[in-house]
């Protein structure tokens, strides 16, 4: 009796997994009714600037990622609370990012029953994907084509704020946590493998982080993504992308390569601290203006570029010193009770004494393990003889 119940209780779905995609397939099943609605009303998005925007101007594409924003637009000032749209795209995507992850959290409290998924990192997790939401579909989506300090906003909450707090949520390690065994141990191997590890070696992300800030602010590719809504969304995936690639690093402590120490941490902050002050002093300084797509707007397109130039680089660093004051309160939290952490030297040398003596060291120090010494002076006579 006992053995045939065990299987079944292992096959039972958690309830907060159905739950998860009983929603996310109720949003979905929403939005493409929302879609449809639009596409046939004909009242699509960012058609309604108050000017048209040409005559080939994609509606579908706008029924898809602006439905709903009314116009003609007024001030930003004046609507900074009340504008919206539907990006039909972003949304299905994060709802569905959402169910994946509680299915995550449901399974790995039944791979360990007396081990739940830290709700902070559940919260941390939902909050990156909620502010994905607001730059996707609040009113700064909403004139993000009309106004660059607007789009600027959004950017940094997607390539900052959002990446930082998902990858507070620890996705992979979840991931780990929610897999059978056999399956764990094989995605620790790719974890641990030859490309993820160069990939997100600290100066491959770094340089992605900087690539994507510098090539897509300071060349003419925005003037191609203030006008095109498809090339908006392609931007608005590749920056949480990059983010997420990069704070893996910072905030994460996910089952990787690397593992770096708190200064290593700081040091990287830092870093990209002066990429996007480089980059919005540039802006700021610029005698050419970020091209804008038509509207009613009273704006100089100038003087709306280097106001964004000023976000980027007031506010991208603000947005940085707060992650890093986050992480040194962490760190002073945690010296007191947990052993010094091993920066990557460290790692080596452990390594290196474990390959030439055989002798695992202890979580003791070397002087206080007599069987690592030992090993130590016994590898010191083979070398002397």
């Amino acid at each position: 009796m006992t053995t045939s119940a065990a299987p079944a209780t292992r096959r039972r779905i958690p309830r907060l997994v159905l739950v998860a995609w009983a929603v996310a397939v109720a949003a979905v099943a929403v939005l493409v009714v929302a879609v449809w609605h639009y596409l046939g009303s004909g009242a699509t998005g960012h058609v309604m600037h108050g000017m048209s925007m040409g005559a080939d101007h994609d509606h579908s594409a706008d029924a898809l990622t602006r439905a709903g924003s009314r116009g003609p637009l007024g001030p930003l000032t004046d609507h900074l609370f009340t504008s919206w749209q539907l990006d039909a795209v972003a949304l299905a995507v994060l709802v569905v990012a959402a169910a994946v992850y509680l299915t995550g959290v449901g399974l790995a409290g039944v791979r360990s029953p007396g081990e739940p998924w830290p709700v902070r990192r559940t919260i941390s997790f939902l909050a990156g994907l909620a502010v994905c939401v607001i730059a996707t579909c609040g009113s700064i989506a909403v004139y993000d084509q009309v106004l660059f300090t607007a789009h600027m906003a959004g950017h940094l909450a997607l390539v900052m704020v959002a990446p930082a707090l998902i990858m507070w949520g620890r996705p992979l390690r979840l991931l780990l946590a929610a897999s059978p065994p056999d399956r764990r141990a094989r995605l620790e191997r790719v974890l641990h493998g030859r490309i993820l590890s160069v990939m997100f070696s600290p100066p491959v992300a770094l340089a992605v982080y900087a690539a994507v800030i510098v090539g897509s602010h300071l060349t003419g590719l925005m003037d191609t993504i203030m006008r095109n809504t498809w090339a908006g969304q392609v931007e608005h995936l590749v920056y949480v992308l990059a983010g997420c690639w990069f704070f893996a690093l910072v905030v994460g402590d996910e089952p990787i390569r690397w593992r770096l120490a708190s200064p290593a941490r700081w040091l990287l902050l830092a870093i990209a601290m002066a990429v996007d002050t480089f980059t919005g002093i540039v802006l700021m300084q610029g005698t050419t203006a970020v091209a804008l797509a038509p509207s009613t707007l009273d704006v100089s397109a100038l003087s709306d570029t280097r106001t964004g130039g000023a976000i980027m680089w007031f506010g991208g660093d603000a947005i940085m010193a707060a992650i890093m004051i986050g992480l040194v309160i962490g760190w002073l939290r945690r010296v007191e009770t947990a052993p010094v952490e091993q920066g990557w030297l460290e790692q080596a040398r452990r390594s290196t004494f474990t390959t030439h003596t055989g002798s695992e060291e202890s979580a003791d120090p070397l002087d206080d393990d007599d069987g690592a010494r030992d090993a130590y002076n016994r590898w010191l006579e083979t070398l002397n003889r």
